[in-house]
């Protein structure tokens, strides 16, 4: 059963080969084996899970296998609120709050026949590359346990990584899909921005009565890009019912080959340009799109335009956290990121400034900051115009140690201060809005998993999920960490 794709276990579930109740029993299993070493679960749902897993037993002998993730384990991760559980996100505001409601996207799992397993670590307030705050214990990697997975979406990467589960449902405002697909050697997906519903995900904090969501964005982990396809399509297909106006599909350019696509490869946004060990990644990724009759080439993005927009994203972070929280806690938020931007390379003026100018959720700003956003879009995507995909790394190296005071993380034989490593490439495509697919490259010398992101235009979603089945089949593919292997 280990390491069993979900498009295989439906498929084995739904015909009777293989029963929900066992790969259910067999992930709770290794859930109690290893996820006190990795601390990937928050809250696990023993007791309804294997009712699920019964019921859908017993759906298959009568013929009726629910859908397309029949019997299907999947983990959730913690901001997303089922009815009945806590939904904390690792916030002591939120220490008690349980949910009296059920996200949209999670029922569309259930409804499809999945069975959740529980809930996984975020760090505190979503808002971190890494997965620790006051109310759970810190996550660990599966490939390395001193080291982090990533964040916000670092409990899902681990426990996906270990063979804890099948699937995971993420969120993304700046690389929290991304970056942890890249330090637990995933395939992610985050999608075009509002694309898709956020029914359900906190933040917004409960009860508020609050909807602004700026560049966030929610979408799916998996150990293949065929579970990838297929989880997003559960999660977010068009609902009719709802009258949502989605955009009108394009025609999609989804060649059968690699030789069908051009791509464009970044190494430097806003001065900042990765380690030796992602450089590998990216030439070897380089040689192998070649080889398979691939257009590559190198594209610049013009680094005002990159540091004006990673100072927008700042901004646009502000308010999209600052509305839901009293002024104190805005204060405290804003000297807690000061001194990261003061050690960044970004300009730590105007940084600290649009901060601020968040925080205090003022509404004409927030509208002029809205105005200048489409006009770096604007220019962002003229910029990439001449190839079909941009390729770019997700962080400047692989999963660093654990990290709690943010220091500056070593690379290469130099400190890289913490905002510097983590966020400038994955955060200028969070502030673009453009969907991003992060696919596995291979393992360093030391055994650590490296990421790399392919980016197309907006609502090109499915010639990425495509492309990603196109890279795994010439050898893009997730290669299990030593952890766990029983």
């Amino acid at each position: 059963m280990k390491y069993m794709s979900a498009t295989t276990i439906a498929s084995q579930t739904a015909s009777g080969e293989l029963s929900s109740t066992a790969i259910t029993d067999y992930y709770l299993g290794r859930i109690d084996n290893y996820n006190p070493q990795l601390n990937a679960f928050v809250d696990i749902f023993a007791e309804q899970a294997r009712y699920t897993a019964k019921l859908r037993d017993q759906q298959q002998r009568e013929d009726k296998p629910v859908g397309v993730l029949h019997g299907v384990p999947v983990s959730v991760k913690e901001c997303y609120q089922i009815k009945d559980t806590k939904t904390t996100l690792n916030y002591q505001g939120l220490r008690n709050y349980v949910s009296d409601s059920t996200s949209l996207l999670v029922q569309r799992l259930v409804d499809a026949g999945a069975v959740v397993l529980g809930k996984t670590n975020v760090p505190s307030l979503l808002a971190d590359a890494q997965t620790f705050g006051p109310i759970y214990p810190t996550c660990n990697n599966p490939y390395a346990l001193d080291r982090t997975p990533g964040g916000s979406t670092g409990g899902g990467a681990a426990a996906l990584a270990a063979d804890l589960c099948a699937l995971e449902i993420g969120s993304d405002i700046g690389g929290s899909i991304r970056n942890p697909a890249h330090n637990c050697g995933l395939f992610g997906f985050k999608p075009t921005e509002n694309g898709h519903h956020l029914d359900g995900h906190i933040p917004p904090l409960p009860h508020l009565d609050l909807g602004l969501s700026v560049m966030n964005c929610t979408g799916p982990l998996a150990r293949s890009a065929v579970d990838l396809e297929l989880a997003y399509n559960v999660l977010f297909a068009p609902d009719w019912e709802q009258r949502l106006y989605l955009p009108i599909a394009r025609e999609q350019k989804t060649p059968d080959c690699l030789s069908g696509y051009s791509f464009g490869f970044v190494d430097n946004m806003a001065g900042v340009q990765p380690g030796s060990e992602v450089r590998n990644a990216m030439q070897r990724t380089r040689d192998k799109l070649i080889a398979a009759g691939a257009e590559v080439n190198d594209i610049r993005i013009d680094q005002e335009l990159a540091r004006e927009a990673l100072v927008l994203w700042v901004e646009l972070f502000g308010y999209a956290m600052g509305q839901t929280l009293r002024l104190p806690v805005r204060k405290l938020l804003y000297w807690q990121y000061r001194h990261l931007f003061k050690r960044s390379s970004l300009p730590a003026d105007q940084a600290l400034k649009a901060l601020s100018s968040g925080l205090s959720l003022n509404f004409k700003a927030f509208s002029r900051a809205l105005k200048r956003r489409q006009e770096i879009v604007t220019e962002a995507l003229r910029q990439q115009k001449s190839v079909d995909i941009i390729v770019s790394p997700t962080t400047l190296g692989p999963a660093f140690p654990h990290n709690k005071d943010h220091k500056a993380v070593m690379l290469d034989g130099e400190k890289i201060p913490y905002v510097d490593f983590c966020f400038p490439f994955v955060n200028f495509f969070s502030l673009t809005g453009q969907p991003v697919v992060t696919v596995p490259t291979g393992l360093t010398e030391s055994g650590l998993p490296v990421g790399l992101c392919f980016a197309a235009a907006h609502h090109q979603d499915q010639t990425l999920l495509h492309l990603a089945q196109l890279m795994e089949k010439q050898g893009f593919t997730f290669q299990p960490p030593d952890f766990g292997k029983d």
